[in-house]
């Protein structure tokens, strides 16, 4: 079988939180051979925090490693999202609905909208889907809190 025929190895992002074991120590090329990964790869787990005992060589607690792949995939999934609340891609924050000027249109199927708003820091269009009831919910609490229109 030849390079070209040989079956792909599907690329894993996020590695599994349990792989390492808990009370052993491993070296940098143990890690490397545990997660099948790169010296690159290791450096930048270092750099966004992966912890290590200072030795020589380089040890890292099984303990430590699983901690680091649970806090990664914790930020991988991310938070759900508030009610009333779209993500910008721009600036990679939330903003509110009941701020600033939104457009609302229909969806593609019946009774689901999208409501859009502009980023105040990026200029981006931030858009997200909600039904009709919460249409009505954003446009009841827009008209009770003017927000940022109402004189001191």
């Amino acid at each position: 079988m030849t390079a070209a025929n040989a079956p792909r190895k599907k690329r894993r992002n996020l590695q599994s939180d349990r792989k390492a074991r808990l009370h052993q120590l491993y070296s940098n090329d143990d890690v490397i051979k545990l997660y099948e990964i790169s010296r690159n790869t290791l450096t930048n787990w270092i750099a966004d925090g992966l912890a290590f005992i200072d030795a020589e060589p380089r040890l890292f607690r099984g303990s430590d490693l699983n901690a680091f792949h649970g806090r990664r995939r914790v930020k991988a999934t991310g938070e759900p999202l508030g009610l009333f609340l779209v993500n910008c891609f721009g600036c990679k924050r939330s903003h509110s609905l009941l701020e600033g000027e939104i457009s609302i249109s229909p969806g593609r199927t019946e009774g689901v909208f999208r409501a859009s708003l502009t980023c105040p820091d990026t200029g981006a269009r931030a858009n997200r889907y909600v039904c009709s009831e919460e249409v009505e919910a954003i446009q009841r609490l827009r008209e009770t809190n003017p927000g940022r229109e109402t004189r001191d």
